[in-house]
């Protein structure tokens, strides 16, 4: 059978922290019963990695990396289902024609272009870019990197899993939490 009581150490924390709460109306009472209710903090154990999230996208051994000039092909950086940590730069100095160089994402049909650097042929200057996003890659999806054969194109490209398909969190490898 549940009883009332009052704490007044309680109500000046109250007070203090909530000071639109109280302050001139009537004390508060606190009912106490026989019933447990759990409760449970929600922090970096509870997500199921102890590791803080920007230490856990750092760079390791498994990172993989992708780089070169002038290439004129595409060619498949990622096909593993999950999530993604993607960066580095794409750079097209014009030279007097069209570049291009793009990351792409493609389920074997159809393709979705994501990132993009081109030149418009006008012999400008390079145009450099730099990027680092996280990408979702669905079961049967695959990440493309596409570089023309124009002159004076240079790519560096550096990719690692954050994430399983499932959301579970890929700590850098060899990480221990002990």
């Amino acid at each position: 059978m549940p009883f009332q009581f009052r704490k007044e150490a309680i109500e000046e924390d109250l007070n203090s922290n909530f000071p639109s709460q109280g302050q001139g109306n009537p004390p508060l009472y606190y009912s106490l019963s026989e019933v447990v209710v759990p409760t449970y903090s929600i922090n970096n154990v509870a997500e199921g990695s102890s590791l803080p999230e920007f230490l856990q996208r750092a760079v390791d051994f498994s990172t993989g990396n992708v780089n070169g000039r002038n290439t004129g092909t595409t060619q498949t950086i990622i096909s593993n289902p999950g999530f993604w940590r993607i960066w580095g730069y794409i750079s097209a100095s014009n030279g007097g024609s069209v570049s291009v160089l793009n990351l792409s994402i493609t389920d074997g049909v159809s393709t979705k272009q994501f990132l993009e650097n081109q030149g418009n042929g006008a012999n400008l200057d390079s145009v450099n870019f730099f990027f680092d996003v996280t990408v979702f890659v669905r079961s049967g999806d695959s990440i493309t990197l596409t570089s023309a054969s124009t002159p004076d194109n240079s790519f560096a490209v550096n990719y690692r899993q954050v994430a399983e398909l499932n959301g579970t969190l890929v700590n850098p490898l060899g990480y221990s939490a002990a």
